[in-house]
């Protein structure tokens, strides 16, 4: 391996998106596992309960419920998710890059320019 000086931000980054397949699997499988020990019983998630389930902040979630990724049930002014379609959201995504880095690195630095 490398050091990590002479490594370039293409090949870092190629490295941190394998990493992250691989916990997005052993994470879908886990959550599988433990459904499977589970009753059958269907609650619903809302967006805190999800984005804390993913381990994400809620504004991925909001991002991909506005723009259809992932179903919702809207009951009044809330959104409310069905955990079997967050796993199976999480499967259709498994070989996708969920998260463009551009898009993150522009939205970190907008909250920090705005902020400071």
């Amino acid at each position: 391996m490398k050091p990590e000086i002479n490594r370039t931000i293409e090949e870092r980054l190629e490295q941190i998106e394998k990493e992250v397949s691989q916990i997005k699997l052993m994470l879908i499988n886990w959550m599988a596992d433990s459904t499977k020990s589970q009753p059958k019983e269907e609650s619903l998630l809302n967006v805190k309960d999800v984005s804390s389930f993913l381990k994400v902040d809620s504004s991925i979630i909001y991002a991909a419920f506005s723009k259809r990724e992932l179903p919702f049930i809207k009951i009044g002014k809330s959104y409310k998710f069905k955990r079997e379609d967050i796993l199976k959201w999480i499967e259709k995504g498994r070989d996708k890059v969920v998260i463009n880095v551009d898009d993150y690195v522009n939205s970190y630095l907008q909250k920090r320019i705005l902020r400071g």
